[in-house]
């Protein structure tokens, strides 16, 4: 069942942006192409700084919450959003860095991300991330100014907030946690970004739903067998009070550098099927039975891409 007990839930931790190794992480962000820089110059610059709106001190009283809610969901599929949840805040799925979030809703929203592109592992894969996460925190400023012209406080949420955006997807009913550490909607697949607005406008939240991905991951070990660095194993980890799926993202990180982002757990995943990319995953899955497993996987991407990644590799790598 995709239930999970969070009755002893702790606050986390936000990891460093860009990664522990702050050389790598310089080495990665400026080897972006230049559209997924620009984005993130906006993003950093612009949005960011805007993520608060001032609010309207002539506060229209919501009513009827049931409307307000369906107004808001259709608000943000208007502005691009493909799926929208509301979820209760609560203050155990809040960073630590976050401080105190007075507000009392969060709601959360996802956009997909081109499959074909997502597959190609490389500098196209990456300006498609970065599009969708400029998209993203462009709509919840935009969300966030229409909530707040209402006389009521609303926050962006970025990638780099103060929440962690698949936990809070979760508790919307946006999907499950997959065994590769991201959320899996039935609509979606794994091939899709996160955004959310925090609001105490009076909405009605959606909840946690079982979709029946969890019992999907639990007997499928694809990710597993084609992740480069070994970082998703096949039991579950009890961070943060929570029993979850966790990636070691130290064996991680280093091939999320090198890869452009990587993206190979979510471009793999056989969920991917169910949702709007089928058709796209089907020609896809030739691909993972021709190359078997990650080190086919490797060989693939360099002959297609013609990147050499060797500067990207570890130092005993290197030796080897």
């Amino acid at each position: 069942m995709g239930t999970i007990d969070t009755t002893n839930a702790t606050r986390p931790t936000r990891g460093r942006v860009g990664g522990t190794d702050a050389d790598r992480a310089a080495k990665f962000r400026n080897r972006m192409p230049p559209s997924a820089k620009r984005s993130v110059f906006i993003r950093m610059k612009i949005l960011l700084n805007n993520r608060k709106p001032p609010v309207n001190p002539e506060r229209q009283e919501i009513l009827d919450s049931t409307t307000a809610t369906a107004e808001m969901k259709q608000m943000l599929r208007d502005m691009g959003a493909n799926a929208v949840g509301i979820a209760d805040f609560d203050p155990r799925f809040a960073f630590t860095q976050a401080g105190e979030v007075k507000e009392k809703f969060v709601i959360v929203y996802g956009i997909a991300m081109s499959f074909d592109t997502m597959a190609d592992i490389g500098p196209r894969s990456q300006e498609e991330v970065h599009r969708v996460y400029h998209q993203l925190d462009d709509i919840g400023v935009r969300i966030a100014n229409q909530i707040a012209a209402f006389g009521y406080s609303a926050t962006m949420q970025p990638n780099e907030g103060d929440i962690p955006l698949v936990a809070y997807a979760w508790l919307a009913g946006l999907g499950e946690l997959g065994k590769h550490g991201s959320l899996i909607s039935p609509e979606l697949g794994a091939s899709f970004r996160l955004g959310a607005v925090t609001t105490d406008m009076p909405l009605v939240a959606d909840g946690a739903q079982d979709f029946g991905i969890d019992e999907v991951c639990l007997k499928c070990g694809v990710c597993t067998r084609f992740c480069p660095g070994d970082a998703i194993g096949p039991e579950k980890h009890l961070v943060n009070g929570v029993e979850r799926w966790h990636i070691d993202t130290k064996a991680c990180e280093p091939y999320f550098h090198k890869l452009y982002g990587c993206k190979i757990c979510l471009m793999v995943c056989p969920l991917n099927s169910r949702g709007i990319f089928g058709a796209e995953f089907k020609k896809a899955s030739k691909v993972l039975v021709q190359t078997k497993d990650a080190a086919g996987m490797l060989k693939l991407i360099e002959e297609r891409s013609n990147i050499d990644y060797a500067e990207f590799q570890e130092p005993d790598a290197k030796a080897r």
